[in-house]
């Protein structure tokens, strides 16, 4: 069973192993996970998902910096033996609440092109394709830019 809670500072080391596998293309640096850490709880927020045996299995991030602005998920990373089981899903969908609850007006993120699985849970939960980013992951390496309006 998949339970669901805030990261802490200690989950760091976790996180940035976790990164370099799931994202060898341009993992975030510990520096970079810390950084965004300083953000909790004011504008940020960050929450993984264990197995029984509470070791990490995934984790997700978002950015809110003002209401009435977009939110912007800065990650969400599952390992891919625990794919397929609604963790991205309920990450996406506690990132929403969050940022809701932060009066964003709307939610944004980058996901590889390539990446088909993700792009259709996303469309699936309402987000949109709005345009693509040349090289955001790295030489030849596009992200899709897609969006989702927050109802009012």
């Amino acid at each position: 069973m998949i339970s669901y809670r805030a990261a802490i500072q200690l989950d760091l080391p976790v996180l940035v192993s976790m990164e370099r596998v799931l994202f060898a293309d341009s993992p975030w640096t510990t520096g970079q996970f810390k950084e965004e850490f300083k953000g909790v709880p004011n504008s940020r927020y960050f929450m993984v998902a264990t197995n029984e045996q509470d070791q990490i299995v995934g984790y997700a991030a978002v950015l809110v910096v003002a209401p009435g602005v977009e939110a912007d998920v800065l990650t969400v990373a599952v390992l891919p033996e625990y794919a397929r089981q609604g963790i991205a899903t309920h990450f996406m969908v506690e990132l929403e609440k969050w940022s809701q609850s932060k009066e964003a007006a709307a939610m944004m993120l980058e996901v590889g092109v390539e990446n088909s699985g993700a792009i259709a849970l996303y469309e699936k939960l309402g987000y949109q394709s709005i345009s693509t980013r040349k090289n955001y992951y790295g030489q030849g390496l596009d992200a899709l830019v897609m969006r989702k309006e927050f109802g009012v």
